[in-house]
């Protein structure tokens, strides 16, 4: 019977472990990076499970697995390239559940790195009803053929209560064969998926929002580690996103609008470490303001974060704050400072910029400009129509809201381009019902530097259209003047300008034109170097300099000149340590002419040869020195005469710096005799015989 049981339990464990079974949801992509992603899926029997990727759907030849028996099956991609496309199958390791040219992703960019961008955003999406259905049919035509790197859930994702089947229902089956194969998922939650505002949820956070979903918890995506689910933030390039969590409450105590709490300590530590992001932008799920189907003066969690928690994101520099939770669009103008009830808002008070931002050439409609990270304003939107409308409150619209629509449903199109922002609301019937647009970095001034018959090329500061003085369309423009001239580019609205000043400076003459440039040494091994210079315009000074390898030269001494001269004039210099250096060896020298505004010319290059002189003597004796064994110890060197005659000599011995180290005077006869210190160290030396006012120098080797 045992052996039976065994034999029972063995081949049920290898059916679950390698059953097929059904797809029931997804596959969906979670946790975007620019070399990794997790793609999620369930089945209704338990098997194993593999992910293929490469780079078409007829090549996938990176393989990922998970020997784990499970209905939910998650499977991190990793070792892939930023902003590429991946087509990717799901399945087990015997079989495949889904593949095809629909299956694919792309990597997200690296942080920081500007480029063009598109993000979705849904509010309160998950209701299974017919907005629903027109507000995604109308993103998706939106989108066309454009890829959208990633789309945000702005809470209450599954009505009524966000339990399993809710989600399975409302949002899964709404959204599988459209957004969740392709594109990045990024949620937030909301009091519905909190088991519809059950208090008991809000503390231990049971709910199946959590389960359902994978946050980046410790900065994998970018940002600071949140070390939780509930927020976290992420990069996507020069933008830097906030998921937060407006319901749940932290260890059972705090919630967002406590500013002592875990959440908002978290916050102000991720906000000061990515201040070099372009852009911030920040959702949840229970705006600040609203007068649609909530109520931001009534509603207790509205009102506490308008009161205590958004000055800090406007203080740390958000540009962009977008929440659901009621039922309407509303978009305010660039704002900041309001934190009392609608009737206390007043516009010349806490409005940063009175136009409409449109950007369409209406009036009024110029960008929002932010020019340096001190610039204030952040704009809010409400967009908690993504699957329902809900009645306004009869003060409707609230006051601090450039434009309120309660009559249609619709989404988010959040665009970047460099330094700038769209944000567009496509509602369910397909219009662009409203729209703004921000830039950063613009109207700027900038001087460059020219010589004469030199080109520079200008490029706008600003996201466009471009209407140059001389009439050009393009960003850039190559300009190529004959004298300093100013440049003007224009937007197409008139509302950005910058201003360019290409000085053109005229060259200044040389500091010293030559006429000629000559060595020569005496049997001494002493070197002149002479020159003449025809003119001098502002020069401040000769400097001669001398070199072993043509390449790296020294200065050796100065000669004053000019400093204007328009007659020739002829210097002479002599190197004083020109008898030290190494013998048969060449020299080459230049000479540098400074300018009095500290430009240096410098000259060709002349060369010398220095032989190794042989000692003169009297015409009727001939007298030579001879220095053996040469390489060889200081002990063992000697020094004699190969003739008759016998002298007196003064001998100097010198390093190859010139140093002296010994001096003394010593007879020379044919008898070797040792001459040098013993303590002398390896190295080159020179030796300097003179006898009668005459010299030569030896060069010895000591070992």
């Amino acid at each position: 019977m045992k052996t039976y049981l065994l034999t029972f339990l063995t081949f049920f464990s290898f059916i679950a472990a390698h059953a097929q079974g059904t797809l029931l949801r997804g596959p969906y992509l979670q946790v975007a990076t620019p070399t990794s992603i997790i793609i999620r899926w369930r089945t209704d029997q338990p098997s194993n499970s593999m992910v293929k990727v490469g780079s078409s759907s007829q090549s996938l030849d990176k393989t990922f697995t998970d020997n784990a028996a499970t209905t939910e099956h998650e499977v991190k991609v990793t070792g892939l390239q930023a902003e590429t496309r991946y087509y990717y199958s799901i399945g087990s390791q015997t079989a495949v559940l889904q593949t095809g040219d629909h299956n694919f992703f792309q990597t997200a960019a690296v942080a920081g790195k500007p480029g063009k961008y598109r993000f979705g955003l849904l509010g309160d999406c998950g209701t299974n009803s017919v907005i629903q259905d027109d507000v995604r049919a109308r993103l998706m035509e939106y989108l066309g053929g454009n890829y959208m790197n990633a789309w945000l859930l702005l809470g209450d994702n599954a009505y009524s209560f966000g339990r399993d089947a809710e989600y399975q229902s409302n949002f899964f089956n709404r959204y599988k064969d459209n957004l969740l194969k392709q594109y990045p998922l990024f949620p937030s939650p909301g009091n519905h998926d909190y088991d519809n505002d059950n208090p008991a949820r809000q503390d231990d956070h049971k709910i199946p929002y959590y389960d359902v979903f994978t946050m980046p918890t410790q900065g994998e995506a970018g940002g600071e580690p949140s070390g939780t689910e509930s927020f976290y933030s992420f990069d996507y390039g020069n933008v830097h996103f906030l998921s937060l969590d407006s319901y749940g409450r932290e260890d059972n105590a705090t919630r967002l609008y406590d500013t002592l709490g875990k959440q908002v300590q978290w916050i102000k530590k991720d906000l000061a470490a990515n201040q070099n992001k372009d852009w911030v932008v920040a959702y949840w799920h229970h705006p600040p303001y609203s007068k649609g189907s909530r109520e931001s003066d009534g509603d207790p969690e509205m009102a506490a974060i308008r009161q205590n928690f958004i000055r800090i994101l406007e203080r740390m520099g958000v540009d962009l704050i977008v929440c659901g939770h009621s039922h309407v669009y509303e978009r305010s103008r660039l704002m900041g400072g309001h934190y009392g009830n609608s009737s206390t808002f007043d516009a010349s008070k806490h409005v940063v910029d009175l136009s409409s931002a449109r950007y369409d050439g209406s009036d009024n409609s110029c960008p929002y400009i932010k020019n340096s990270p001190q610039s204030r304003g952040t704009v809010y939107v409400v967009a908690g129509s993504g699957g329902q409308l809900g009645n306004p409150k009869p003060d409707f619209p609230h006051k601090a809201m450039y434009h309120s629509d309660a009559e249609h449903g619709g989404s988010l199109m959040l665009e970047v381009e460099g330094n700038r922002l769209d944000l567009k609301w496509i509602a369910a019937d397909g219009v662009i019902r409203d729209k703004f647009t921000m830039e950063k970095g613009v109207n700027k001034e900038t001087t460059h530097e020219i010589a004469r018959n030199q080109s520079v090329e200008l490029k706008a500061s600003f996201v466009g259209d471009y209407v140059w003085t001389d009439g050009s369309k393009n960003r850039t423009l190559t300009v190529q003047p004959a004298q300093s001239t100013d440049y003007t580019v224009k937007d197409a609205q008139n509302c950005i300008q910058d201003v360019f000043h290409v000085k053109v400076t005229t060259p200044k003459p040389d500091p010293a034109k030559l006429i000629s440039l000559t060595t020569e040494r005496d049997n001494k091994n002493s070197v002149t170097v002479k020159w003449t210079s025809e003119t001098e315009a502002e020069l401040s000074h000769y400097s001669v300099q001398r070199s072993d390898d043509a390449r790296n030269f020294a200065e050796i001494g100065k000669v004053t000149g000019g400093p204007n001269s328009q007659q020739r004039k002829d210097y002479v210099f002599v190197d004083t340590q020109s008898q030290s250096l190494p013998v048969n060896d060449t020299y080459y020298y230049r000479l540098a002419m400074n300018a009095l505004d500290g430009r240096i010319i410098y000259s060709r290059i002349v060369a010398i040869v220095l032989p190794d002189p042989v000692l003169a003597a009297e015409p009727n004796i001939s007298l030579d020195i001879e220095i053996i064994p040469n390489p060889s110890s200081a002990s063992q060197m000697q020094i004699r005469t190969t003739g008759q005659t016998t002298q007196m000599a003064e001998l100097t011995l010198t390093d190859v710096s010139g140093r002296t180290l010994d001096n003394r005077k010593l007879t020379i006869s044919q008898t070797p005799a040792a001459f040098l210190p013993s303590q002398l160290t390896t190295g080159i030396y020179f030796l300097k015989v003179s006898i009668n006012g005459r010299s030569a120098v030896k060069k010895l080797a000591i070992q």
